[in-house]
């Protein structure tokens, strides 16, 4: 049996609630999201801020991108398995009540 590594899995998180990447998520939970929408959704933040948030949900399989090939090109993201997974475990914790 592996045992969890707690510090490494509340680093995960962390960077997770600090890079927007669970709003992310949350926002592409129901449907694939056009890059303008995400860029929209988050106007109080910096575009490259967001923009960088979603290439570290990318390099972790957590979404997918999808490019129109116009110009300029239509960007579109979406939620991979492991996203959902990752999502659905999110939505769970929420709902404890450890009160």
């Amino acid at each position: 049996m592996t045992s969890i590594n707690e510090v490494k899995i509340e680093q995960n998180i962390n960077h997770l609630i600090q890079n927007y990447g669970i709003q992310l998520l949350n926002y592409m939970s129901d449907c694939e999201r056009e890059e303008k929408a995400l860029l929209s959704v988050f106007d109080k933040v910096d575009d490259q801020i967001i923009k960088a948030s979603l290439e570290l949900l990318k390099q972790n399989n957590l979404i997918n991108i999808r490019t129109d090939e116009i110009m300029p090109p239509n960007i579109y993201y979406h939620l991979t398995k492991d996203g959902e997974l990752i999502l659905q475990m999110i939505y769970k914790l929420e709902s404890l009540n450890f009160e």
